[in-house]
């Protein structure tokens, strides 16, 4: 068994180092065994790795400063439970001094003894192949002599001393869908719109339901566009409405027509390009879209766009001084004019 070593001289803080290797984002597992009375005895470590197939070896790293530092290093038979996020408490309980640790989970004994967590992600059940000190741990070499998948779900992270769930990207997609938003497009001709009929013999700016398709974003927009020969480019958000329950949500870009002529005519195309006494406002059922368009008239003949922003409260309109320009131009003229005022101060 191996003794912890004595502290030399006067501690030193290794709190900058301790966060740089907190940058590296990793796994959390709680590794159990049973001490020489037969007691179950557990931490939490996220220093854990595989270290070989054929054959097959795991290591974990044990800290001198644990409370079962003396049970892991005179075990010949200990277990890792890979956890999955929804046991972040059990994280934490194994990672505190508790003494009633095993009273407050589920668990059940592995072929080799060892504790084997409830709701666990995956297990590995090992016997000891190496240990060897290293530094202030000791790392033990366990060979796996067997291994499930557990419960379903996503890992528990780890990231610079605190939790972080790798599922966060997932949710707010799977959230994005369900509320079935649509995108949609005012197409500026400089002299007219591009409005869109539905079978109903309804009109309404060119839209893409983005709910469930194959595309998503601009890209499902794009394909609508492209579908009546509109090439698009598009210029900023112009109005966005829907949001509350029971709503999709609508997010409508400006955008300027480059090519007229490639429209499809006819039969072929429910698109069509009105000037603004032209516009079928009787036919365009949606009061939203009678509103927006009717706004976007006005604002084109004086050239001061608005975007408009609906909410519980109501809706804001936020005004567009001037039309849009590049980035690169807009950072050229107005950051750098900023810089020269602030250096005159």
């Amino acid at each position: 068994m191996l003794q912890p070593r004595q502290a030399k001289n006067q501690a030193k803080d290794f709190a900058d180092l301790r966060n740089i290797l907190g940058a590296f984002v990793t796994g959390v597992t709680v590794v159990t065994t049973v001490d020489n009375q037969g007691r179950p005895r557990g931490l939490t470590a996220n220093s854990f790795t595989s270290v070989s197939l054929n054959p097959a070896l795991i290591l974990i790293c044990i800290g001198e400063s644990a409370a079962s530092y003396a049970a892991f290093t005179a075990c010949k038979r200990f277990a890792v439970n890979i956890l999955s996020e929804r046991q972040k408490p059990v994280s934490a309980l194994f990672a505190s001094k508790s003494p009633d640790k095993f009273k407050r989970v589920g668990w059940t004994k592995s072929p080799g003894g060892s504790p084997l967590l409830d709701h666990s992600l995956a297990w590995l059940d090992c016997r000891l192949h190496a240990l060897m000190p290293v530094g202030d741990h000791a790392i033990l070499v366990g060979e796996v002599a067997g291994y499930s998948a557990g419960a379903g779900g996503r890992p528990l992270g780890y990231f610079r001393g605190g939790y972080v769930r790798f599922g966060l990207e997932q949710d707010a997609m799977d959230a994005y869908r369900r509320a079935q938003p649509v995108l949609g497009c005012i197409v500026d001709d400089g002299d007219r719109l591009l409005l869109c009929s539905d079978a109903s013999g309804q009109w309404s700016v060119p839209l893409s339901n983005m709910a469930g398709g194959a595309q998503s974003g601009k890209g499902a927009l794009r394909a609508v566009l492209e579908n009546i020969g509109a090439e698009v480019d598009f210029s900023f958000i112009y109005s966005l409405f829907g949001v509350h329950d029971g709503e999709p949500t609508h997010i409508i870009y400006r955008g300027l027509l480059k090519n007229s002529q490639r429209l499809r005519r006819g039969a072929q195309s429910n698109a069509r390009l009105f000037r603004a006494d032209e516009i079928p406002w009787e036919k365009i059922a949606l009061a939203p879209f009678r509103q927006m368009l009717r706004r976007y008239v006005a604002e084109r003949h004086s050239e001061r766009f608005g975007i408009y922003a609906e909410s519980d409260a109501g809706g804001q309109v936020a005004v567009l001084e001037s039309q849009p320009q590049p980035w690169a131009s807009y950072t050229n003229t107005n950051m750098s004019n900023g810089r020269s005022a602030a250096g005159k101060k």
